[in-house]
């Protein structure tokens, strides 16, 4: 490669576009500094990642082609590969009197776009032709494909550009752009994390660049988006398919390269590390992003809620975690000492409001309605709807956002209170399986090189202590068995009879199916998740309410 190139891994909002322009604006002042003749960012980088409906919204496009029209101004001595929507009107042939979509949008062509600039003059656009519409991908509702894979000349070399979803193809645009004669291809990506995809992505990638005798440079948005999170990694290979360089995990980076045929690049991927900082950009950006500072989580002295706090407190510093302590008739002393003793391990601000007064005026007021009902879930959920009633008012008055401290695999079986501990404004681990609950809390112990979440809450059996004597157990199977029969059923898509074919009990099978198909009405209403699992209950899993089908 005959000149410096840099690459932007930068952390977009959706929609904010004084603040997406300021740092592309930066990035290429930067890259200017340093000598560079392009600087590449991700996808989509103008308006972020992904805007959803908002591209239904005329102003919404015109302001990210007013942006780009800055940008190219910036570009005099530099080239720079920028992430946009491009747009144009087109006759269409369709029933434009349909009212359930914009009337005026159906008149509109979008393109997923990457747009190439020197010395403010726009040297070429393409188009993304493969759109991803499967999981958290909805592109195909939106844009229309690309139909070229185009080259341009830069200081001597053949560049291929392309956005995404075009790299992980078969025969794809790079393959088309190599038999055109590239010598570099340029990947543009909003790829979102999720365990394990690091690996896959890197060997796609790599896989690729050797096998088509090309360097490949991969950019990748990073930052929390709603529910997705972006990790960035961006990757540079040889035409060996060797890793030269890397961009920084979970955070804002940019990465100079002079040649590409460098010294190769080892490190080794740690699945609950990257899992862990995943939540961690999640929370902060999900937070920060939306206008608060401020989280309160309501601190029971289990598993789950001491983990949600940890990684309140890594996102958002201690000083801006407060959480409440709220035992009542069947709280623990031992939970509420231990909640007390995680707190101060923290250096938290925490309270303590005894929430018995507040049961029994609920009982009292409620007795003449129930005479003769034997007490149930009823009371139990009373309790539970108490204590979220009492964090809502708290972030109310303080301008802070309740995390919801459920797991994935509670919240699979339905094994939580709607209004109650579902209450707030973020699920923080609600992708996170039981099982993975505790190893990322040893990880994070290991991390503090101490134990800053108490024995006691590690060793404790799990228990919603809403009853005497209460334990996770008598309703549910182990956990270790619950999440890998959810495992299979989520991520892998087996049916009912295959699970049980792998050695599983088969009532315990159908009555986990049974219970993860019953509550969808629940996960409905439940606050954003941060999606670190392949298959999450979010945007990706689209299941109807009203349904007969168990299997």
């Amino acid at each position: 490669m005959s000149f410096r190139i840099a690459l932007a891994q930068i952390n977009p909002t959706v929609g904010d576009f004084k603040g997406n322009r300021q740092k592309i604006l930066m990035s290429i002042r930067r890259a200017k500094g340093e000598k560079a003749k392009l600087v590449i960012f991700p996808e989509l980088v103008i308006t972020g990642y992904p805007p959803k409906d908002l591209l239904h919204k005329k102003e919404f496009l015109e302001n990210n082609r007013e942006v780009l029209e800055d940008i190219i101004g910036e570009t005099e001595g530099i080239g720079a590969v920028i992430g946009f929507v491009d747009f144009y009107r087109e006759e269409v042939t369709e029933n434009v009197y349909d009212v359930s979509s914009p009337f005026s949008q159906r008149r509109l062509v979008l393109h997923n776009s990457a747009c190439l600039i020197q010395n403010c003059k726009i040297l070429g656009k393409v188009y993304k032709v493969n759109l991803p519409n499967y999981d958290v991908f909805d592109e195909k509702r939106y844009f229309s494909p690309g139909k070229e894979s185009p080259l341009f000349e830069i200081e001597g070399e053949k560049i291929g550009i392309n956005i995404c979803e075009d790299i992980w193809v078969d025969r794809g645009p790079s393959e088309e752009q190599v038999r055109k004669g590239a010598t570099i291809i340029i990947n543009i990506s909003a790829s979102p994390f999720y365990a394990g995809k690091r690996e896959i992505r890197r060997n796609v990638i790599s896989h690729k660049a050797k096998e088509n005798k090309v360097p490949i440079i991969y950019l990748n948005m990073v930052g929390g988006q709603d529910d997705l999170i972006f990790d960035g990694s961006s990757y540079v290979f040889n035409k060996e398919g060797k890793l030269i360089a890397k961009g920084k995990s979970f955070e804002e980076d940019f990465v100079v390269i002079d040649a590409l045929d460098g010294e190769e690049v080892v490190y080794e991927e740690n699945t609950i590390e990257n899992i862990f900082e995943a939540l961690v950009l999640g929370t902060k950006d999900y937070v920060k992003k939306n206008g608060f500072c401020k989280a309160v989580i309501g601190l029971s002295g289990g598993i789950d809620s001491a983990l949600t706090t940890v990684i309140a407190c890594e996102a958002l510093g201690s000083k801006n975690v407060l959480t409440l302590l709220l035992p009542g008739p069947y709280s623990s002393k031992g939970s509420v000492d231990d909640a007390k003793r995680l707190s101060r391990n923290l250096g938290i601000d925490f309270r303590l409001i005894d929430i018995n007064k507040i049961y029994e005026a609920y009982l009292k007021s409620l007795k003449e309605h129930f005479k003769g009902l034997t007490e149930d879930v009823t009371e139990e959920n009373i309790q539970a709807r108490i204590r979220g009633n009492i964090l809502m008012a708290f972030a109310n008055k303080f301008n802070s956002l309740v995390f919801s401290t459920g797991n994935k695999s509670e919240l699979a079986v339905g094994y939580t209170t709607l209004y109650g501990d579902m209450a707030g404004g973020l699920a923080v681990i609600s992708d996170v399986p039981k099982t993975l609950v505790y190893r990322l809390a040893d990880y994070y112990n290991k991390m503090k090189a101490g134990k800053i979440i108490p024995d006691e809450i590690l060793s404790k059996l799990p228990s919603a202590e809403l009853k005497e004597n209460q334990k996770d157990s008598d309703d549910l199977p182990l956990y270790e068995i619950l999440d890998d029969i959810l495992d299979l059923y989520m991520e892998e898509g087996l049916g009912s009879e295959e699970i049980i074919k792998k050695g599983f009990d088969r009532t315990v099978v159908l009555d986990i199916l049974k219970k993860i198909n019953r509550n969808e009405y629940k996960r409905e209403q439940i606050p954003v998740g941060l999606k670190i699992t392949p298959k999450s209950f979010g945007f990706g899993r689209r299941m109807p309410i009203t349904n007969k089908f168990e299997k």
